[in-house]
């Protein structure tokens, strides 16, 4: 293998494994005796949700990865290699793989409460979705082109969370050298309060949740993740696959989309993209990320196309970013929010702790966000720019700055204007957001 596609094959694959929880166990999060290392699930509980032909390869599929191999076109192949029409939820449960039977119970019936075609045709690429109580964060492999789905997105009463192993997503510990983080958030566009519901669990605020409850956070989450797999394996590549061999070789030399996209129009940012580094990969922080505020990134983020900071990860997330930020907008009509805010410097701290140094709303309706995004909504969807447009904010629309210096959930439930002038309070007083930390340092 020459060393240029070694560098190509080794980048795509730290790009994606990474991009990936429960109790604790005596050693601790990310210890010896964890079921998670460094947001590498141990899947030892895994099995077949429905009993096929296909479940001992799925289930070797699945794992695969772990012994720096690919999963074979001979033994399993992705579920729309030999299906051109329509992705039902029957063919999604024959590829599920879980680690309690209730995960696939919960999110067949968001399936179901989603009620959306599109997204359902792209699990496509896919090979198998493996629901585990140890995964977290959700992910994307492309040595398997398979989901992993953290079940905290699923969980619907005590029971249910209480199989789920209990660990932070290892990367928060990347950005605490930073006097600022970024957030994302999704509000209605009529209300401006959220659509999704946290995902951690509470006795008294936060213990038991509805199907139409979990749908929006799932959603989001699945067309975050699905657009990993769409891009790195399109439709037009997916019929054309070779009979045997690997799916990791057969999606190394598709047409990805997030090429097209880092050809065509790529971010410039230089600070953003050093600071997503150190952010998001754990490299050694610099002088110069050390040394800005969040109203210089802010600025530069402005000025360029980036549906959120996690864009600037990889070119791979700029895609995921982009096209959950439309699909949002297409499903339920809401803003996404975007803001980089103060870090609070005391121990104990509120939400409206975290103050604004920059921020937008509806940040979908720049030109230039918009512009990027219906590139990678055409490609994954396979439908005309018109269609794309259709679904998405006008093009006399545009974004409106938060007012600054206010804390992160005083704005919710309260419109602005374009100078971030607050117009109007909300009609009582409203409580501190529940799980507002997810919204903080947001990525998948």
């Amino acid at each position: 293998m020459k060393k240029t596609k070694l560098a190509v094959t080794c980048a795509l694959l730290m790009t994606l494994a990474g991009c990936n929880g429960g109790s604790s166990s005596s050693d601790g999060p990310n210890g010896p005796g964890s079921p998670n290392i460094k947001g590498d699930p141990s899947l030892s509980k895994i099995y077949a949700y429905q009993a096929s032909e296909l479940s001992d390869a799925a289930l070797e599929c699945a794992k695969i990865y772990k012994q720096r191999r690919s999963c074979l076109l001979e033994k399993i192949r992705p579920i729309g290699a030999e299906k051109p029409q329509d992705v039902t939820i029957e063919d999604i449960r024959s590829r599920l793989l879980v680690s309690h039977a209730w995960m696939a119970e919960s999110f067949i019936d968001a399936l179901r409460e989603i009620n959306d075609q599109d997204l359902l045709n792209m699990f496509k690429p896919l090979n198998t979705i493996v629901l585990s109580y140890d995964i977290r964060p959700s992910f994307y492999h492309p040595s398997t082109a398979s989901m992993y789905i953290d079940a905290a997105y699923l969980w619907r009463n005590a029971s249910d969370w209480s199989t789920i192993y209990q660990q932070e997503d290892y990367r928060q510990a990347f950005s605490k050298q930073f006097s600022y983080d970024s957030a994302t958030r999704y509000l209605d566009s009529s209300t401006f309060d959220y659509v999704t519901y946290s995902n951690d669990y509470d006795a008294t605020r936060n213990g038991e949740r509805k199907t139409e409850q979990i749908a929006p956070g799932l959603f989001r989450l699945l067309s975050h993740e699905l657009a990993h797999a769409n891009d790195l394996l399109p439709s037009h590549d997916l019929l054309q696959l070779a009979d045997s061999g690997t799916i990791y070789s057969e999606i190394e030399s598709a047409d990805h989309v997030a090429k097209q996209l880092t050809s065509s129009q790529p971010l410039t940012s230089a600070l953003l993209l050093e600071a997503a580094q150190v952010s998001f990969h754990g490299e050694a922080m610099t002088d110069r990320v050390r040394q800005s505020t969040g109203q210089q990134a802010g600025g530069e983020f402005e000025r360029d196309g980036a549906a959120a900071f996690y864009s600037y990860s990889t070119p791979q997330e700029d895609v995921a970013m982009l096209f959950e930020s439309y699909m949002m907008y297409k499903k339920y009509k809401v803003y996404s929010e975007v803001a980089f805010l103060s870090v609070p410097q005391t121990t104990y701290y509120s939400c409206n702790d975290w103050k604004v140094l920059w921020g937008q709303r509806n940040r979908l309706a720049d030109a230039n966000v918009r512009d990027r995004a219906v590139l990678v909504a055409q490609r994954i969807l396979n439908v005309s720019e018109n269609d794309i447009r259709a679904n998405m904010p006008s093009s006399t629309m545009r974004p409106k700055t938060m007012p600054l210096g206010k804390g992160w959930c005083e704005i919710v439930g309260r419109s602005y204007d374009e100078s971030g002038e607050m117009r109007y309070a909300p009609p009582q007083e409203r409580k501190e957001r529940f799980g507002y930390l997810e919204d903080i340092g947001a990525k998948e």
